[in-house]
């Protein structure tokens, strides 16, 4: 039996290792856009708010299709909903090279947010089916670390990628890179172990939405849920689209300079991920280590906003100490996965994620939205890009201190789970 034991934790490492690979290639197609804005904003004739919107057409179906995608894990399982999953981020890839219009360049970034949208959820349900209870913080640590490099990946290459051979070509391939993924999980993912590993439910026992209700009911779902959604603005509003721009037209800094600065908030969440969770897991507490996090984050996002003169080694140390300080935001995670029956893990991660998608979508488009509104004398390119000052950004980024202290508030109203289902 225990030869079968290690035989299976080998494969169940080798399917969570895949569906880390999806998650990691979907956030770095969530950034891309951040960093194409150029190139996007020339192709599409696009504002500011206009290029939010474009961003956020990946968030927005990703975060409708959270609870949705955690209902099907539990219920069909990784194997067919990743395959599946893999092929829609392929479709999407290629409308949003192909695109002519805007409107089907949105279409494709629906689809890609709508297939990625099982990707958190799925690896989630991986870890929670082929794992040691024990071991869910550390993996879903080093799950937001994968993706986060993704991200990171995405904002120091992708540059590169669209010089040497154009936006619409770098698209392409991603699409032929997704294609192949999906024939990767329909021929290595397996949804159970064929030994009880963790003592879980048979999946027909799994009464999914009987468990939604209860999910929905639950004051601390949604204390977790706020805080968490609250917390990831800093990551994916400002590292995700707005921080490049940020720094090239508020900073002069180059193009490629800003993308890898940016680049070091999702190296910082590479480092920090994991770190949270093995620390946490270590003392048998989930909520001081969240109040440090976001007290970091506020002071670190204040000083990176509102200094005009500082060097670029600094905005570098700056990046870096965000991602990796905001990074402790993934202990509502598990304290949303300790909240709730184990059988019912794909469900609640996918509610989490949900109000943590939307609060993004809504932070990309607000941003945006400030940015057209005070730059009344802004400049525009000869390629129609409209370029905003640094006074803007000003303005438009005291969006994200708030967001932070808000979600500070939010956290005294958590109960500690001391690691434990409460």
């Amino acid at each position: 039996m225990k030869t079968n034991g290690i035989k299976f934790l080998v494969r169940g490492i080798s399917i969570w290792c895949l569906a880390a690979i999806f998650y990691f290639f979907d956030n770095l197609l969530q950034v891309s856009p951040g960093v194409m804005k150029p190139e996007l904003s020339a192709t599409f004739n696009l504002s500011g708010a206009d290029l939010g919107i474009l961003s956020s057409c990946y968030l927005w179906p990703y975060g409708l299709m959270q609870i949705p995608a955690g209902l099907l894990m539990d219920k069909v399982g990784p194997k067919k909903l990743f395959t599946i999953a893999s092929l829609l981020c392929a479709i999407g890839c290629f409308l949003f090279a192909s695109a002519n219009v805007l409107e089907m360049a949105q279409i494709g970034r629906i689809l890609i947010g709508t297939g990625a949208s099982f990707a958190v959820v799925g690896c989630s349900k991986i870890a929670v089916v082929w794992f040691p209870a024990n071991k869910f913080a550390l993996l879903t640590g080093l799950m937001v670390s994968v993706g986060m490099f993704g991200s990171a990946s995405g904002l120091a290459t992708v540059n590169y990628i669209i010089q040497a051979i154009d936006w619409r070509h770098a698209m392409y391939y991603s699409s032929y890179a997704a294609i192949s993924l999906s024939i990767l999980m329909w021929l290595i993912v397996k949804d159970f172990p064929a030994i009880n590993l963790s003592n879980h439910l048979p999946l027909k026992q799994i009464k999914v939405l009987k468990g939604l209700k209860k999910i929905i009911a639950s004051k601390q779902i949604w204390i977790a849920s706020i805080f968490a959604g609250l917390m990831f603005v800093p990551t994916i509003a400002f590292g995700g689209l707005w921080g490049t721009p940020y720094l090239v037209e508020g900073h002069s800094l180059n193009r490629d300079l800003a993308g890898c600065l940016v680049s070091l908030i999702f190296i910082g969440w590479v480092f920090g991920g994991p770190l949270y969770g093995w620390i946490s897991d270590y003392l048998g507490l989930r909520n001081p280590l969240m109040y440090f996090a976001n007290i970091t984050t506020l002071i670190i996002t204040i000083v990176l906003i509102y200094t005009k003169n500082l060097s670029v080694h600094e905005i570098g140390l700056l990046m870096f100490l965000l991602g990796f300080c905001s990074s402790g935001f993934i202990l509502a995670f598990v304290v949303a996965k300790e909240s709730n029956d184990h059988q019912l893990s794909g469900t609640a991660i996918g509610f989490i994620n949900t109000i943590n998608t939307f609060s993004v979508a809504a932070l990309q488009w607000i941003i945006g939205k400030i940015l057209d509104v005070t730059a009344t004398n802004a400049v525009i390119t000869n390629l129609g890009e409209k370029v905003f000052s640094y006074n803007n950004y000003q303005i438009a980024l005291v969006s994200i201190p708030v967001c932070l202290i808000i979600s500070l508030i939010t956290l005294f109203m958590l109960k500690e789970t001391h690691c434990k289902v409460l």
